[in-house]
């Protein structure tokens, strides 16, 4: 019922941008769809920086605090911090965004850039934690999907892809207000002075680290293809990616039903659960990843239009980082992160980077898009392989009094 219940929201998640991305990539054509995925890729990273590590350790926090008002102390805390971190990062979305789908100015590229940093907003980790996915469902999901069901009809009869970046930010902002209004109401609970919102930024700077930089490696492909490719590459590597990227939500699915789950402190045996998220990875990593590497040309190909369907050695290597991510997604979720160590999944997901930004980098400089996805696969496999040995022996270990983060 776990997994059912907190796959329901992601799997509407993916639904969501499917409903409407062939209707875009026909839309916008080869050189259009390149951008647009840029301006995703772009807002993604956006929304990595305004959530500012609270949804790595948020959901930890909200599972080990039961009581309604410190739950809401907890929200109040990200709102407000996370409120400081929008004003200061969405220009720089902006700018970014025009400086990599120049020339001229893409409107539509910069408004989803937008969109998708607002993102960050989100109160899903908040739900996660809770162990409430009917939440997630209503404040986090079905946002998105209403903007791309009404979407598609406007997108259609004008042959303008703006109403659908305008709509989901204003979705999104619905329901990030919607779920603090419910949460808050009747709490009274006193405002933050500037120091303390200063004060919550500083402390959430280890795990803001860690999403940074693990999300670099993975946002910066598009972009980077978008700069070293031409248009028609960009258009075919941004399908894979998007099915690629669709694909991780499932394993967001699995962590999210997972990660409260092994971390209840009434659990009889913490081992057994960790073997138990473990092995569903893993499964989920194999499956997911022979799916991407042998259905991605075909199923881009249906679903985005053959003029911009992924090839057959980016899927292959799309498939090896999907295996990675997700295998390594319960080490760092269930064991390191809960255990303090921070400063460990830093220096991996730090080395990850590099290593897969070079590459993709070395892709971008000869023009391969095999290279450029090559280089996501060295990231999530460097990942996986300077985690694996720490986070096992934590798996292993006792029951223990896990890290004080509340």
């Amino acid at each position: 019922m776990r997994l059912a219940g907190f796959s329901g929201a992601p799997i509407l998640s993916a639904v969501a941008p499917f409903l409407v991305l062939p209707v875009v990539s026909r839309v916008t054509g080869e050189e259009g769809w390149g951008d647009f995925l840029a301006g995703q890729s772009i807002g993604m990273l956006g929304m990595v920086a305004i959530q500012f590590g609270w949804g790595v350790i948020g959901p930890v926090r909200v599972a080990r605090n039961p009581d309604r008002r410190t739950r809401a102390a907890i929200l109040r805390e990200s709102l407000w911090s996370r409120l400081v971190l929008t004003g200061l990062v969405l220009p720089v979305v902006a700018l970014v965004t025009w400086l990599v789908t120049g020339p001229g100015v893409n409107l539509d590229a910069i408004l989803v850039a937008l969109a998708m940093a607002v993102g960050g907003l989100t109160p899903a980790w908040f739900c996660i934690g809770s162990g409430r996915p009917d939440l997630l469902m209503l404040f986090d999901a079905a946002p998105k999907l209403a903007a791309s069901v009404i979407a598609i009809p406007i997108i259609l009869a004008t042959g303008s892809v703006t109403a659908y970046p305008v709509l989901l930010g204003v979705f999104v902002v619905a329901g990030v207000a919607a779920h603090a209004r419910a949460t808050l109401k009747g709490l009274n609970l006193p405002r933050l002075s500037a120091k303390e919102v200063r004060g919550v930024i500083r402390g959430l700077v280890p795990t803001a680290g860690i999403d940074a930089v693990g999300n670099l490696y993975g946002s910066t492909a598009i972009p980077i293809a978008t700069v070293g490719l031409s248009a028609v590459q960009a258009s075919s590597f941004g399908s894979t990616d998007r099915v690629y990227r669709v694909g991780i939500l499932a394993v967001m699915a699995f962590g999210n039903a997972f990660q409260s789950w092994v971390l209840d402190p009434s659990a009889s045996s913490h081992r057994q659960r960790h073997r138990a998220a473990l092995l569903s990875h893993v499964v989920l990593g194999v499956v997911g990843g022979l799916g991407i590497a042998i259905l991605g040309p075909w199923a881009t190909a249906v679903v985005f239009g053959a003029d911009v369907a992924g090839r057959s050695a980016p899927s292959v290597l799309f498939g090896v980082a999907f295996f990675c991510i997700s295998s390594s997604t319960p080490f760092i979720r269930n064991a390191l992160i809960p255990a303090g160590r921070f400063r460990m999944v830093l220096s991996a997901t730090t080395a990850a980077a590099v290593v897969g930004v070079t590459v993709m980098l070395i892709g971008a400089s000869v023009g391969s898009e095999a290279v450029i996805a090559g280089g996501v696969a060295a990231a999530e496999f460097t990942t996986l392989v300077l985690l694996a040995g720490p986070a096992l022996r934590i798996m292993n270990e006792p029951d223990r009094k896990p890290a004080q983060l509340a």
